[in-house]
């Protein structure tokens, strides 16, 4: 049986005490019990207070969950600085799976100081938990090869002299990476919007690529083979890195099927 859905006037009352509940927990009700008690500078003071005390429990549930990250391993005084700016910004911080987050940054830079730079803190403020979670999804998907920057493989282009130019992509909405995400991605900074192609591979010098902590190394069969891709930024590659999401099995399958037929693709050296 489908249960009916609520009447216009329920959800206008819904909405009335949600709103009600959110004014009173910021001490801003003042105009919703009629003629109030206080005076105007009083209540202002209330919600000072209330607002004080709301960044004081953010950086203690911070705090708190960061000293249980920590372990016995030696650490490393952070740059007072660095700390200061922590501090200003993860006050703000109210939602609890971002607060997790926060507290990982935190114990991770305890634990090896200069790990996260103040640029990618004043990023990670803007982004709420949606973009942190896109970003965690592109971050899942991306592999190393070249370099330790984090790359986001799309598909190839092969050109050839008698089969012409030939292309295939990848389709990263199927893991849930859906290309308005990437527009977001490209506006918060974190994934470069353009497009790039690797440089040409070629058999005598095997292609290492680093996917789900393993090794892959893909020897073309034929030249004119190039991968396509976008780059994370320095922020993105700096934040995906603190980000622990588990790289699908079905993209690593698809990705490995994609680069099969270009050539020789075999498991090198065990895991990154």
């Amino acid at each position: 049986m489908n249960a009916k859905p609520p009447s216009q006037d329920s959800k206008i009352k819904n909405s009335k005490h949600l709103l009600r509940e959110l004014a009173e927990q910021r001490g801003l009700a003042g105009q919703l019990h009629g003629d109030p008690a206080n005076s105007l500078g009083d209540r202002y003071q209330v919600r000072r207070q209330l607002d004080e005390a709301a960044r004081q429990k953010n950086l203690e549930t911070i705090i708190g969950q960061a000293h249980e990250l920590c372990g016995t391993e030696v650490a490393g005084e952070p740059d007072p600085d660095w700390l200061s700016h922590f501090l200003d910004l993860a006050e703000n911080i109210r939602h609890p799976a971002m607060q997790q987050f926060w507290a990982r940054i935190l114990a991770r830079e305890i634990g090896r100081p200069g790990r996260c730079s103040v640029q990618s803190l004043t990023c990670l403020r803007r982004m709420t938990q949606k973009d942190a979670l896109l970003l965690q999804r592109a971050g899942a998907l991306g592999c190393h090869f070249g370099d330790d920057n984090l790359r986001l493989i799309t598909g190839f282009r092969q050109k050839g002299l008698w089969q012409g130019l030939r292309q295939q992509k990848l389709n990263p909405g199927k893991y849930r990476l859906p290309y308005a995400g990437l527009m977001q991605l490209f506006e918060l900074g974190l994934l470069h919007q353009t497009e790039l192609e690797s440089g040409e591979l070629v058999a005598s010098t095997p292609l290492t690529l680093v996917l789900a902590g393993r090794r892959l190394q893909l020897s073309p069969r034929r030249r004119g083979v190039r991968l396509l891709y976008h780059r994370f930024t320095a922020t993105g590659n700096e934040l995906a890195g603190l980000m622990t999401e588990v790289t699908p099995k079905e993209y690593v399958t698809d990705l490995m099927e994609l680069l099969a037929p270009l050539g020789q693709l075999e498991q090198a050296g065990g895991e990154a």
